[in-house]
């Protein structure tokens, strides 16, 4: 099973657990100790909410890096999953399965590691323990979001393979990541409308893990309060649609993968 194969060789990635872990744990250690406010840890409310945002800034991160390592498996394999769905029996629905199976797994296993981390940290930071009120539902979001970046990271990949050639595919599989930064840097300390905190799945990835954490519906506005409280159910169904799409998208651009050959990204 390609999964298996799959998940051992993402286990023992020692630049992705460096960047997953190692890098997380340094921005975790940044915000509990470096980034902190006067009235951070003033009460355990006021701590259980300011660990809420580190926790979603975090996870959201975690899942960009993972999606990074996944789109060079897929850059590199492009020439060779032509003749594999040609002449073997691996089919793009199988390929893609056992993609999603693999990231869930290692997503779950890095979510459950950097939550304890959380815990630790910033519970010595406040001098008393702090955790999720809603444990399942946070690391089941850390499964969540690391296939939805796995379904982003194909997509980006092959459809700048089939379309618009691979000397730019460096930029184009940092995409996840920038985009990642941009709204995890900017989404609880900027009002936005209601359709982009919806709409965009960055941002409901990013309220999702700060309410499953805080274990209560915020404001829609994080800077004016204003707007009443974002819906939890709809944050997830609008989730469920983005996967949706692009499970259906990366199965067309699968289906229609072109032959490239990889030292074209290296040519000036």
């Amino acid at each position: 099973m390609i999964a298996r194969y799959y998940i051992k060789s993402l286990l023992t990635n020692k630049s992705l657990l460096g960047w997953s872990i190692g890098f997380m744990f340094f921005w975790i250690v940044m915000g509990a100790y470096l980034l902190d406010g006067t009235s951070s840890f003033s009460s355990h409310n006021s701590s259980l909410e300011y660990t809420s945002g580190w926790f979603a800034f975090i996870g959201l991160i975690a899942g960009s890096v993972l999606s990074t390592s996944i789109a060079y498996s897929v850059y590199y394999a492009n020439s060779s999953l032509i003749y594999s769905f040609k002449f073997t029996v691996l089919k793009p629905f199988n390929y893609l399965y056992n993609f999603v199976v693999s990231s869930a797994i290692v997503s779950l296993i890095i979510g459950a590691v950097l939550t304890a981390l959380i815990i630790i940290v910033f519970s010595l930071r406040a001098g008393y323990l702090i955790y999720p009120v809603e444990v399942p539902e946070t690391i089941g979001l850390f499964v969540l979001t690391g296939v939805f970046m796995l379904l982003l990271a194909v997509f980006f990949v092959i459809a700048a393979n089939n379309y618009i050639g691979l000397k730019n595919i460096s930029f184009v599989m940092l995409l996840p990541q920038l985009l990642s930064y941009l709204f995890g840097l900017s989404a609880l300390d900027v009002g936005l409308p209601s359709y982009i905190v919806y709409g965009s799945p960055f941002t409901a990835i990013l309220r999702l893990f700060l309410q499953a954490f805080y274990g209560r519906e915020l404001p829609l506005n994080m800077v004016t309060l204003a707007g009443g409280n974002v819906n939890g159910y709809l944050l997830l169904g609008s989730m469920v649609m983005w996967l949706l799409a692009l499970l259906g998208l990366d199965m067309i651009l699968v289906k229609r993968i072109k032959y490239r050959s990889i030292e074209e990204a290296r040519r000036v």
